[in-house]
């Protein structure tokens, strides 16, 4: 679904911020939206930082995405940390509509999902940004830890969450590494390679990485 453009100060705002910073698609967006989340607490003092905060995130990654189609944006490697991630930077195009400030309005794009995220995962994400981990999410929501990560695997398809809020760095390595290697890499084949991890932590991270490979 579609509906009328937005102004050309939306597509200014995320190329601003993506000179600023070196991140992926959902911290991106998660930054523009103005996120709490302990990923975004570290640069919320870049340029940009809650630019778009009236737009909801998977509006926000439909900008993105426009703004990557035409070409005024593109991706490449880092390693950070255990692993590569990849994160956008400005093209030549970019730089001239930034410059120049050339109009380029975007349009409003609903993205239909096949796995839907309602009123209990948007509490859990409430929570997430608040700082407070998987364990003190299911005190405080006397739910079970595998109904916490169920919402998270949703929120992370959806493009509202990244994997690195709820789970750490070594463990996203072992897992990451795990499917650089397998043929066809599942959360049954990881977990075999790892029986210390759990099959919602491996479901969650995969994912986030089929998600960056679309």
């Amino acid at each position: 679904m579609q509906s009328k453009s937005e102004t050309p100060q939306v597509t200014w705002i995320i190329l601003n911020a993506i000179k600023e910073l070196q991140v992926g698609k959902i911290k991106l967006a998660q930054f523009l939206k103005g996120s709490k989340s302990k990923n975004i607490i570290s640069i919320n003092i870049k340029q940009g930082y809650g630019g778009l905060m009236w737009c909801d995130t998977p509006t926000i990654t439909g900008f993105i995405e426009q703004i990557e189609v035409i070409g005024l944006i593109n991706k490449k490697n880092i390693n950070q940390g255990y692993y590569n991630y990849p994160v956008y930077f400005l093209t030549e195009a970019g730089k001239k509509v930034l410059e120049e400030k050339t109009e380029i309005a975007l349009q409003k794009i609903k993205h239909t999902k096949p796995i839907s995220v309602g009123f209990s995962e948007e509490e859990t994400l409430k929570l997430i940004h608040e700082g407070k981990n998987i364990a003190q999410i299911v005190a405080e929501r006397k739910l079970t830890e595998s109904t916490i990560y169920t919402h998270c695997f949703r929120l992370i398809v959806n493009n509202l969450l990244s994997s690195q809020d709820i789970i750490s760095d070594e463990t996203i390595h072992k897992i990451i590494n795990a499917t650089n290697k397998l043929s066809e890499p599942s959360v049954k084949t990881v977990k075999e390679l790892f029986p210390e991890i759990s099959y919602e932590e491996i479901r969650c991270v995969l994912a986030e990485q089929r998600g960056k490979t679309k």
